[in-house]
């Protein structure tokens, strides 16, 4: 099956985290929860789908036990691999588990201003730009608007990061902040508009949405916007966010299991609303602070239990979206790179499908361009050591070192040029000597990624909506206001 540019393969075996026997351990242990605890269901909907479909239920509880065979058809039923696809068709994306892909974090709700350095609150404006920068960057494969905008409707805001987003970007959108079932119909809607129609649509899902699961184990009001994206075909990213310590055991162990009966609970509902659909594991945990009980999303012990997650979802065969290598820093600095860049890493590595992170500082709240740059360059260093080592005559080069011979050299030779397109080429990191560098002004990889997304604002270019999409989108937007309820 065809991938775009800019995947890498994993040529690497994936890092388990947990024997597999611990794996089969948890994947037993979450049945037992589910059909002897039982789940809380807030959605009216999916308690119905459950109870019709054979779960106990107590009605005034809203307690659904969820008997094993049920799970069990669930994720018999979860297709794979699972297409992502965009506006713009080369931007289509397969999620096979033999490739890896990015996406941005979101919902954060301040802006470091890219002219003054000043924080304020972010705009409808930063989503459409931080979409753009993300359009241009080859190897970014899906936008999820970074931040909320502060100067629209709050009740409405989700449908304004859509029109910013599908205006300012032609790759696959997800959104993490459609909590109830109204905002998902409206934002189905302006999808629908761009596929040409609700049966293009599911064909070609251009959105999918981040549904979050509660700690512990409930199954609240995003399970009705989880429904809605289900049935229209576009694949729910069915998150666990268990906080350890708070929401979850304080082990690693006690998270994973509690987060991993919450995922499959609502893949039980969603394959109920929708047999056969399309649907993601995803997971998101923080970690406690124990100096100052603040909760950490990039603490060894949340990256261990996003580990051993892929590796749930891999048991299940299950694509996977992990989200948030953020950082706790407030500016980029060393901070932010060494939180990003192991806990990126690790995910890669364990064989995540997707991970989500560039742009957002101080626990995802925060919108730095500079650090989005950054977090990009750092993906494709990853993204060209996944690839792993193809080892065959021509990569030897056998013949090609015995001609050079003894204290020879290899420049100019053929075999170097035909290699060297695919050695990896910096954006923003600074290769110079010091005299160079200092020469050149003594520029930080902040200072270059600032002016990087200066040059990409300025020159880059989107292919704009037709005008009668465009006019749907209004007629959406204002029909949203004034009945998404607020």
């Amino acid at each position: 099956m065809g991938h775009t540019m800019g995947r890498g393969l994993y040529g690497m075996r994936p890092l388990d985290v947990m024997d597999p026997v611990d794996a089969e351990k948890i994947h037993v242990n979450s049945l037992h929860l589910l059909e002897t605890m039982g789940i809380k269901v807030v959605s009216a909907e999916g308690l119905r789908l459950l109870k019709e479909a054979g779960a106990e239920v107590d009605e005034k509880a809203k307690i659904a036990k969820i008997p094993s065979y049920l799970v069990a058809d669930a994720v018999s039923k979860c297709r794979r691999p699972v297409r992502l696809c965009a506006r713009n068709p080369k931007n289509d994306m397969v999620l096979d588990g033999e490739h890896c892909h990015i996406c941005t974090d979101g919902t954060g709700l301040s802006t470091i201003d890219l002219e003054t350095g000043v924080r304020r609150d972010s705009t409808k404006k930063d989503v459409a730009d931080s979409a753009r920068v993300v359009d241009y960057l080859e190897m970014m494969n899906i936008y999820y608007p970074i931040v909320t905008p502060l100067d629209v409707p709050k009740h409405s805001h989700t449908l304004h990061e859509f029109d910013a987003t599908f205006n300012n970007c032609e790759k696959h959108i997800t959104s993490g902040a459609t909590y109830m079932k109204e905002e998902a119909q409206y934002e189905l809607k302006m999808a629908a508009a761009v596929a040409g129609g609700w049966d293009e649509l599911k064909r070609r899902p251009l959105v999918s949405a981040l549904t979050c699961t509660t700690s512990p184990m409930v199954l609240g009001m995003t399970t009705d916007a989880a429904i809605e994206f289900v049935r229209a075909g576009c694949p729910p990213m069915m998150m666990t966010m268990p906080l350890i310590g708070a929401t979850s055991p304080m082990t690693v162990a006690g998270a994973i299991l509690v987060g991993n009966a919450q995922v499959l609970a609502l893949t039980t509902v969603c394959q109920l609303a929708a047999p056969g659909s399309p649907v993601c594991y995803s997971t998101e945990p923080m970690a406690m602070d124990i100096q100052s009980g603040l909760f950490e999303g990039l603490f060894p012990a949340a990256n261990m239990v996003r580990a051993a997650h892929v590796q749930m979802a891999r048991y299940y065969k299950i694509p996977i979206f992990v989200g948030g290598w953020g950082s706790c820093s407030k500016l980029p600095d060393a901070q932010a790179a060494y939180e990003k860049a192991l806990s990126a890493f690790t995910y890669y590595l364990a064989g995540a499908d997707i991970t989500s992170g560039p742009g957002l500082l101080e626990n995802w709240t925060v919108l730095s361009y500079e650090q989005l740059l950054i977090d990009y360059e750092m993906y494709t260093i990853m993204l060209d050591m996944l690839k792993g080592i193809e080892v065959n005559d021509d990569t030897m080069a056998l013949d090609v070192i015995m001609n050079v011979g003894h204290e020879g050299h290899f420049l100019g030779k053929k075999h170097t040029l035909d290699h060297f397109k695919t050695m990896w080429q910096p954006m923003i990191t600074d290769g110079q000597t010091y005299h160079s560098w200092k020469a050149a002004g003594s520029k930080s990889a902040a200072d270059n990624a600032r002016a990087k997304a200066k040059e990409i604002l300025k020159t880059h270019e989107v292919t704009p909506l037709p005008d009668d999409v465009k006019k749907e989108f209004a007629a959406i937007i204002k029909e949203g206001e004034q009945k998404i309820p607020h």
